[in-house]
């Protein structure tokens, strides 16, 4: 299977510098043979530098920024692999990281595996207090986990089969500028009956260097779309009657106790009408319940 690893930049030179060295010499250890870097209207030497330092990278820019889902979607649609390797700009795989991850692949119904990421372990979710809930799995110390089915990739560090990525559109523009993206793929392409999975073997160092989120917004925005996101993910994916009344009683009382939160609640009913539309195609093409879903990957 071919493998095309896209690293989505936004003002990102000095981690353009400071990693693509290193994730080049790693793709060349793992016979990688295509890097597509895809910029969202950089304002600063990401563009000039890609262009003059690495002419071996693929190139893909954006002439307006929209955000993390628009910018991987671009740098995706380029992609001649079988497999995306999806990378964060401050992120490196390490020596050996593919072999693990693509056997998985054998397995037609796979359409995702994560790598691990320092102590990073499966995700999981629950519906409690009438909202979306998603964490990683705990373990006690000594255990070494075995690859194990996942609700969802990390987009920063996780490979995708290209045909489901197609068929499921990728990632839903709707959470731009950024959060949610990457559960709301992994828990859409569960319901339909694929699988992703974590591999501990395939692993990825995550630098966590100050990003452009912290760089270009305020907390309070940054506060304000992650619960914008999550209402956009329940509003489209949750289709159990029993959670949505829940939801509703919930979102009442928010509404009720918490003033402020109708910022929140207003910037998501702007999206209704395609929330609508999108939640109408995956309802059609379900295969499991959310009930099913949230006890599969109950912590």
């Amino acid at each position: 299977m071919k493998v095309s690893i896209v690293i989505p930049y936004w003002n990102g030179a000095k981690l353009v510098a400071k990693h693509l060295p290193n994730i080049l010499k790693i793709a060349k250890q793992e016979r990688i043979t295509e890097i597509i870097a895809c910029d969202d209207a950089s304002t600063d030497e990401t563009v000039s530098l890609l262009k003059n330092k690495f002419p071996e990278v693929i190139l893909v820019q954006r002439q307006k920024n929209g955000g993390f889902s628009s910018n991987v979607n671009s740098g995706v649609a380029q992609a001649n692999g079988d497999l995306i390797f999806l990378l964060n700009s401050d992120a490196e795989p390490k020596p050996g990281f593919l072999k693990p991850a693509i056997v998985h692949f054998a397995n037609s119904k796979v359409a995702s595996v994560g790598c691990r990421v320092g102590e990073g372990l499966w995700t999981t979710a629950k519906f409690n207090g009438g909202f979306f809930w998603h964490g990683q799995s705990q373990l006690g110390h000594n255990i070494k986990p075995d690859a194990h089915q996942t609700l969802w990739v990390s987009g920063g560090s996780g490979i995708f089969r290209k045909v489901i990525w197609e068929e499921l559109g990728g990632l839903d523009t709707l959470f731009d500028p950024f959060y949610e993206e990457d559960v709301d793929f992994g828990y859409r392409a569960t319901k339909r009956g694929y699988l992703n999975i974590w591999e501990p073997e395939s692993e990825v160092e995550h630098y966590q260097e100050k990003g452009v989120i912290e760089q270009n917004f305020s907390s309070s925005l940054v506060s304000q779309t992650a619960q914008r996101n999550q209402l956009i993910f329940i509003w489209k994916n949750i289709t159990s009657s029993k959670l949505l009344n829940q939801h509703k009683q919930a979102l009442l009382k928010m509404l009720t106790i918490h003033p402020k939160y109708w910022a929140v609640f207003l910037q998501a009913v702007k999206k209704w009408p395609q929330i609508m539309e999108k939640r109408a195609i995956e309802k059609k093409y379900a295969q499991l319940t959310d009930e099913e879903i949230l006890a599969k990957f109950a912590q």
